[in-house]
């Protein structure tokens, strides 16, 4: 059969030859492409997380502002409530003292 089509062993050899070649690069290309896919579909999904997580944490900025102004108007009440410092009272505490019922700061 091969010989009535003119075509000799070396060209059949260097078809099936390419022919592997051409497969096994196919198979190369497809594995990347499943393996792209399943990467886009993670990296999306880490994308929705990190915007749900922005999106909640939003209104905390507005929170600890208003907790920052409820704790000054506090320290101005209690400095109000201490003797005057003129007639021999010990200075005020600066930064956090240890609590000594927990020996936590």
């Amino acid at each position: 059969m091969l010989a009535s089509l003119g075509i000799g062993i070396a060209t059949w050899v260097a078809f099936v030859i390419i022919a592997v070649v051409v497969l096994a690069i196919a198979g190369y290309l497809i594995a990347v492409a499943y393996t792209l896919k399943k990467v886009t579909f993670t990296l999306g999904t880490i994308l929705i997380g990190v915007r749900a997580i922005a999106n909640q944490t939003e209104p905390v900025g507005d929170v600890v502002a208003g907790i920052a102004g409820d704790v000054a108007a506090i320290q101005g009440a209690l400095r109000g409530l201490l003797p005057a410092r003129g007639r021999g009272a010990a200075p005020l505490p600066r930064g956090r003292s240890r609590s000594r019922a927990s020996g936590r700061a």
